[in-house]
């Protein structure tokens, strides 16, 4: 998906370090033999190790080499922690069900949908949510778009009922997701998502586009989720800035 190399090399040492291929106080290569393994130039080495060191991974220190410090970066997510452990706590509240796992390569139509190119390749997995006692009236049905290496990753485990997929790639993987943007708007069902909610179709949804990155700012999983307009509803808070309400009390006086 057009990735850079540099960050290519960065998510292969981030995965090394995360399954103790690279264990907690070795020495990484240098960067010539990094650069000769991998047939990068040194510029693009140094560009990678520089995200590992960034994110606490590694520490780079002369004569010393770079060093492997921790397994997981210093911080798992960058917005608020409110926001998003509320985010977490509902879909560990709700129970996946999985309904079908395939391959797609993204047209005009889907690729503006998940914002990226005509022709991406993603595994595709349309999942619904329930509630434990409200089993036959589903809370949304789900389309989760994984790249396809992680989707692989994860696949033996989307049967199961629960866990966050993105939990779940980055136990697999060592891509950790720290930023979720968020869009939403309204829609009618279509037919196959009114039958999977048990809704009339053509009945009024809310859908919810959510892009995970990590720490590199590359996109690993999309989700949307679309939900009956009767089952839902998402909440939040907005508060002025303190020193913004400062200011325009100030232009009062």
């Amino acid at each position: 998906m057009g990735t850079p190399r540099y960050v290519e090399l960065a998510q292969r040492l981030m995965r090394e370090i995360a399954d103790g291929t690279l264990p907690v106080g070795s020495r990484l290569p240098s960067e010539v033999e990094l650069a000769e393994r991998h047939g990068l130039s040194r510029t693009t080495v140094r560009s990678a190790l520089d995200l590992v060191e960034e994110l606490g991974l590694v520490s780079r220190r002369r004569k010393l080499g770079t060093v492997v410090e921790a397994t997981r970066p210093r911080a798992e997510y960058v917005a608020s922690m409110t926001t998003l452990q509320e985010l977490i706590q509902y879909a560990e509240q709700t129970e996946r069900v999985l309904h079908s796992v395939d391959h797609v390569v993204c047209d005009a139509g889907l690729a503006r949908r998940l914002e990226c190119a005509p022709g991406d390749g993603w595994m595709h997995v349309t999942m619904t949510r329930v509630e434990p006692q409200r089993r036959d009236s589903p809370i949304c049905v789900t389309d989760v778009y994984l790249e396809p290496e992680l989707g692989h990753a994860v696949r033996d485990q989307l049967s199961r009922p629960d866990g966050l997929i993105c939990s779940m790639v980055e136990q697999r993987s060592g891509r950790f997701v720290v930023s979720i943007t968020q869009s939403f708007r309204a829609v009618l069902l279509t037919e196959r998502q009114a039958e999977l909610v048990n809704a009339p179709p053509r009945s009024a949804g809310l859908e919810i586009t959510r892009h995970y990155r990590d720490r590199l700012g590359v996109i690993c999983q999309i989700t949307i989720s679309t939900h009956p307009a009767d089952r839902f509803t998402y909440r939040f808070d907005l508060r002025r800035d303190p020193g913004v309400e400062r200011g325009v009390t100030g232009l009062d006086r």
